[in-house]
């Protein structure tokens, strides 16, 4: 069943519509939810020929998504009627989460909330317009999908050595790959920016992207107090303070939409963690 739902980031009741809702709440049209918003492209026109010079994939930008839901109230009695008009225009001077099923699946997206109701509630039925502005314009699915490197992957696993001489026929061992290489995949349509948490006494953290060979590197020592580095800004905090300062190589990973990428992790120390996430991304 197709629904539209506004979950407030500060807490607070989610207010929820669809097609068949025994709330009261009930959505019927949804728009700029799919599609692209408008591209920022700045174009040259060719002086002494057809056309505009040409543009790269990383020229191509959006502008920020904006979302209206077509929605209508409904309930028995006046005062209950009021009580929904309310729990909507609660939203009000908060960051919500809007996730949005059309029947294909859950993706997600934030932005602030703009309520207009009609011009008056009838005695049991009023309809309205919900505007929800999202800054970024990107769609996320409702699911995170989550991995971890395990420094003891370094240690364990694999070349098996027979007499401290390489035996044939190879054997990698099954740790190696389990522990500390992983490969993510984004199933959108636009580029997934990982997050990477790392902690727990480990030193000299280099995170390579065996799909390209590039490297983001962490010198020194890395304590419990977990390190979070976020590809879409390219920075590193530590408790919500930039501490970007700390990073070596800055070649933060992406995964392509409907692409793979595979990290591999090494670093000293055995007993640190370090956890990389992702949603698939859409435009």
């Amino acid at each position: 069943m197709a629904y539209a739902e506004l979950r407030p980031l500060s807490g607070g009741p989610p207010v929820h519509f669809d097609a068949e809702s025994d709330s009261g709440l009930m959505l019927g049209t949804v728009d700029g939810w799919y599609g692209t918003p408008s591209a920022k492209v700045d174009l040259t026109e060719l002086s002494g020929g057809n056309g505009a010079s040409a543009v790269s994939d990383k020229a191509i930008l959006y502008s920020s998504r904006t979302v209206t839901l077509g929605v209508c109230a409904s309930r028995d009695t006046y005062s209950e009627l009021v009580g929904l008009i309310d729990s909507a225009d609660a939203l009000a001077e908060k960051l919500v989460t809007i996730e949005v099923d059309g029947g294909e699946g859950p993706t997600t997206a934030t932005g602030y909330v703009q309520v207009e109701w009609g011009a008056g509630p009838m005695p049991t039925m009023n309809t309205g317009t919900i505007t929800v502005v999202c800054p970024d314009p990107r769609r996320y699915g409702s699911v995170e999908h989550g991995v971890s490197l395990s420094p003891g992957g370094n240690s364990t696993g694999g070349l098996d050595l027979t007499d401290e001489r390489l035996a044939f026929p190879l054997a990698w061992g099954a740790q190696a790959a389990s522990r500390n290489v992983t490969t993510m995949h984004n199933a959108g349509t636009s580029t997934a920016y990982p997050t990477i948490r790392v902690q727990g006494g480990i030193s000299d953290v280099v995170i390579t992207n065996a799909t390209t060979g590039e490297e983001l590197t962490i010198p020194g020592y890395i304590g419990w107090q977990p390190i979070v580095l976020d590809s879409m800004t390219r920075t590193a905090t530590i408790d919500g303070v930039d501490v970007t300062r700390r990073i070596g190589q800055r070649h933060f990973p992406t995964i392509a939409p409907g692409g793979d990428t595979t990290l591999a992790l090494v670093c000293s120390g055995t007993n640190g963690a370090v956890r990389v996430t992702w949603h698939d991304t859409y435009i």
